[in-house]
């Protein structure tokens, strides 16, 4: 009986793995890959097909695993078949014109070498660019680039092969794409339904909102929750990636053949809508980080210390009063946004997932009917709760007795009025919202009305290409922001290169050299600097060209002041600066650069391939096979050494792992065709799981690349004097040298080490952070409010640029992973980096809706000179830090105190609302809360401000010059919190 327990419990285990594996497989994408790869094997083996491809028949394996593998999909097939056969027609077409051309030249002549060998370069380097900068067209240039190695490396100045040979990889080309549709539309007879993904991940996203904003209620009444603060901070993690993640997916999905009544652009306003409701999450309800004394501020109000939240001995306020009037209404609204969020997620699920097939047009009514009442329902809940919202916080105070928390003439506020006040600014703006959300969702349900079942096909676009229009991450206000390239508008300097001028210095040069020559009474101007003078300056040295010191037309004088002036005129100018931003532009291209690689590492990889008939260079390349060496290359290379390298060691093990069972397959099999199409669907079953269910599919694609040019060619082209062994060590030496050329070539020509990306497009970001937080100061002090509409669209924009920046430093971390580097990589360091960077981002986005609020006498007006002096430490950390990571250098010891500052700007805000409410007890209102909700987000600023300071200083380290641990030392060095300074130095590191 114990012996048959464990025999029962092994048999359940098996049958468990063996159902798990089953799952995996019988399902629509695996199968349709296995009845690919057969059908591919199957036309390689029957004579009268395989004749149609001559000699590389094999490589309709390779061109199916390589660029038309079987997608999720039919659009994605689609549009994978159509771009790849383009790209592939592309290739045959220009090879064929360089083989006619070096036909003409005669067979093995020196001109018929050099006419394919630099149709061969062309190709392969507008393939680069192309690559590098359309992302959609990565393989599209890959199998041209794959086409034209074969046709331009063989039968040079052949006239008789012109044709054939083209004929034959039309005819590879066409079998791949056409095998790899037709198992997909056989497998989705068998495995109907829809795999569109963004509906469904929108309406999870909202879930999570859901979620978030249930576990943050705890703000509201400044009440003490049991959950940990790493539940806290996962949740609003895991809210920031599917925020990111939506923006992928409609950037994806929106491209895509799809069948039903709406169009995926009827949600896209959605998007936006989940990134503002988190970014309110973020500024207003965000979990509190347990009590931590700040290093080099010993007096905070988050250490503990006495302030203005706290008495003087320590004992903190609990206004009970406060939070028992503000407390109800704020749930009252949280739930009503809750129900909300409800409403727009089944929405979303049942306006696309209904099943549309022999749906009736007044089932669809009904449907339709039954969702509009539950959004009119949850709208006018929500805006009932708002309303009573606003209307408690304009009497909240009125019911406060200030006064009782007086200690001489300054009022010592509670901490629990800051939290309830931005807590319930947060869920005012949240209801907002979520107020569009719902119009948004009647209109989709109006749509799905009115609409019938039709086929929504992409636009062929620019951006369907992969180019972006402006940042990646867009961002859904209307025509508020608007898509433009990587400049800004007005004022605001790009800073993407470091050997760019500056917008002043380029103005400055301008107006020197252009009145250099512009003299009065004989005297030289002094050239400005304003951006309009130089015109003047221009057109004034173009009325001295005729009046040069007398000069005779014949003279040397004469003509170099003539060519000076010329020089100089203003049509000239602008011409050189055009001229000059263009040479900039193609110098540190990155896209140029890419497609340089790429021309530079065919080029030395195919040259024995152009050498004259019999020389040793030329016969090691045909008998090796040189074409699998550059075709690794290419499919290796990457733009980026971190992606080149993963991608190149995982390629190195694949091709050593496929070159293993092909050898053994060609011993077992021989040229036995039967034998060899089961072989090759066998081991298309563990190349299957490893692309569809891990993250190494880089490993799995060479592997089966490997097979055909071992198993196959024996069958297509049998050559007796290499053996099984031989071949399949040539094919995998060839493969692998590629692969380690690609290496090479990305490390030293041209490298783009992720850890460089890294730091100088944190530098970038660190200094749009600044421009943003100028640009809203800027705003606040204006007093006159015009051209709000050309400020605003400014501000978001550069939110749009740091959303973008930062998602683009989030995937070089990633990378950086995988990249060879003597130096040590902080990763841990960098990811803190870009999570303090994301909070700074969001509260700034908090402090502008809130700052259209506030009462601007009493916060703005009354207390410049503190909001300078704090708004000048804020500037001044960030610029520290951004030239810390900009040069690689230390931060300074002393630093102007954000604390201090801010502090002090407090004090003199609370001062002057004191005032205010003595002369009027009724005075201010909900602009009250809105300046309190200010304070407390600025209060999260200094605090980021101070991590971010101190990650930076673990990086780069100070520059100190008070290190001598003594009394004297660390006495003077701690007591200059209260004098202003914040000290980057750290003692225990020391």
């Amino acid at each position: 009986m114990n012996a048959v327990n464990p025999l029962k419990l092994w048999s359940c285990n098996v049958a468990k793995w063996i159902l798990s594996i089953a799952r995996v497989f019988f399902a629509r994408r695996p199968l349709a890959r296995l009845l690919s790869t057969f059908l591919c094997s199957v036309i390689i083996v029957i004579r009268p097909f395989s004749r149609l491809g001559g000699q590389y028949a094999f490589l309709v394996l390779a061109l199916k695993e390589l660029v038309f593998g079987v997608q999720e999909n039919l659009a994605q097939q689609l549009e994978l078949t159509v771009l790849n056969i383009l790209g592939a027609l592309i290739g045959i077409g220009v090879s064929t014109l360089a083989k006619y051309l070096a036909s003409l030249a005669g067979y093995n002549t020196t001109s018929a070498r050099a006419t394919c060998f630099i149709f061969l370069i062309l190709i392969s380097f507008f393939a680069g660019i192309a690559k590098s900068r359309l992302v959609r067209l990565q393989l599209s240039t890959r199998i041209s680039c794959f086409i034209s190695i074969w046709l331009l490396t063989n039968d040079i100045g052949v006239p008789s092969h012109v044709l054939s040979d083209s004929g034959n990889f039309l005819w590879i080309t066409l079998s791949a794409a056409i095998l790899c549709l037709f198992s997909l539309l056989a497998m989705m007879l068998i495995f109907q339904g829809s795999t569109t993904n963004f509906e469904t991940e929108t309406a999870a996203t909202f879930a999570l909102l859901e979620q978030c904003l249930s576990s943050s209620l705890y703000r509201v009444g400044a009440r003490e929750t049991k959950m940990p603060y790493s539940h806290y901070r996962q949740l609003h993690n895991q809210l920031l990636q599917r925020s990111i993640k939506l923006n992928e997916s409609y950037s994806q999905a929106a491209f895509e053949l799809r069948i039903g009544r709406l169009s995926l652009q009827a949600i896209h306003p959605f998007v936006g809508i989940v990134e503002h409701l988190r970014r309110e999450l973020a500024w207003g309800m965000a979990p509190l980080k347990p009590a931590h004394s700040v290093p080099g501020t010993p007096y905070s109000p988050r250490s503990g210390a006495p302030s203005l939240y706290e008495h003087a001995n320590g004992a903190v306020h609990h206004d009970s009063n406060f939070v028992t009037t503000i407390e109800p209404p704020a749930l009252t609204l949280a739930h009503a946004i809750l129900d909300a969020m409800k409403t727009v997620e089944h929405l979303i699920f049942v306006t696309f997932h209904q099943r549309s097939k022999g749906q009736t047009p007044q089932a669809a009514q009904s449907v339709s009917g039954s969702q509009k009442a539950a959004v009119h329902a949850a709208e006018r809940h929500l805006k009932v709760a708002r309303d009573q919202m606003r209307e408690v916080l304009k009497h909240v105070f009125d019911q406060v007795d200030m006064q009782q928390r007086a200690e001489g003439k300054h009022a010592h506020l509670p901490k629990e009025i800051f939290d309830c006040s931005v807590a319930a600014i947060a869920l005012l703006q949240m209801a907002q919202e979520m107020g569009r959300a719902l119009q948004v969702a009647e209109n989709v349900a109006t749509l799905y009305e009115e609409s019938p079942t039709r086929l929504w096909y992409p636009h062929i676009t620019l951006q369907w290409l992969g180019v972006p229009p402006g940042p990646f991450i867009s961002d859904d206000n209307g025509d508020l922001v608007f898509a433009s390239g990587g400049t800004l508008d007005g004022d605001i300097v790009d800073i993407g290169g470091d050997e760019r001028l500056t917008v002043m210095e380029a103005r400055q040069g301008l107006a020197e050299r252009a009145y250099s020559f512009t003299l009065v009474k004989g005297r030289p101007v002094p050239a400005g600097g304003l951006s309009m003078r130089y015109k003047t300056y221009a057109a004034s040295a173009s009325r001295m060209s005729l009046r040069l010191a007398d000069a005779k037309p014949w003279t040397w004088k004469y003509w170099s002041g003539f060519i000076s002036m010329l020089w100089s005129t203003e049509r000239m100018l602008r011409v050189r600066v055009w001229l000059s931003k263009r040479h900039r532009a193609l110098q540190h291209s990155s896209h140029w650069r890419h497609g340089l690689k790429n021309a530079i590492g065919v080029a030395v990889l195919t040259f024995p391939a152009f050498m004259p008939e019999g020389s040793e260079g030329r016969r090691w390349f045909q008998s090796y096979r040189g074409q699998w060496m550059t075709i690794s290359y290419l499919w290796v290379l990457e733009t980026n050494t971190g992606a080149t390298w993963r991608t190149g060691y995982l390629r190195l093990f694949g091709t050593l792992l496929g070159a293993v069972y092909a050898y053994v397959g060609s011993i077992i099999c021989g040229t036995n065709p039967y034998g060899l199409v089961a072989m090759v669907t066998a081991f298309d079953i563990p190349i299957t799981w490893i692309i569809l269910k891990t993250s190494v599919t880089p490993l799995a694609v060479p592997a089966a690349v490997t097979l055909p040019p071992i198993l196959f060619a024996p069958y297509i082209h049998p050559d007796p004097s290499t053996t099984a062994l031989e071949l399949a060590m040539i094919r995998a030496l060839m493969i692998a040298a590629g692969i380690v050329a690609a290496l090479i070539v990305n490390s030293l020509l041209f490298p783009r080490h992720c850890r460089v990306l890294f730091l100088s497009d944190t530098s970038r970001t660190l200094g749009l952070l600044s421009s943003l937080y100028l640009t809203l100061s800027h705003d606040m002090f204006r007093v006159h409010r015009t051209r709000i509409h050309e400020e605003r669209r400014k501000t978001l924009k550069l939110e749009l640029q740091i959303r973008s920046a930062l998602y683009r430093l989030s995937a070089l971390v990633k990378t950086m992973h995988d990249e060879l580097s003597l130096l040590p990589k902080p990763l841990r360091h960098y990811r803190q980096v870009i999570t303090t960077m994301q909070k700074l981002l969001d509260l700034m986005t908090g402090l502008r809706k809130i700052r259209e609020n506030i009462p601007r006498k009493e916060t703005v007006a009354n207390v410049f000179k503190e909001r300078r002096e704090f708004m000048s430490c804020v500037c001044i950390t960030l610029f520290a830090c951004q030239h810390a990571f900009r040069a690689r250098e230390p931060l300074p010891q002393f630093l102007p105190s954000a604390r201090h500052a801010f502090t002090n700007l407090e004090a003199h805000v609370q001062d002057c609302i004191r005032r205010a409410r003595e002369e009027d007890p009724h005075a201010l209102g909900l602009s009250l809360v809105y300046a309190f909700a200010e304070q407390e987000v600025m209060q999260n600023v200094v605090d980021t401000l101070e991590e971010l300071l101190e990650v930076t200083g673990r990086l780069f380290g100070t520059s100190a010059w008070l290190t001598h641990e003594t009394h004297f030392s660390r006495t003077s060095t701690m007591e200059e919190g209260d004098h202003g300074w914040y000290s980057t130095f750290k003692w225990e590191e020391e």
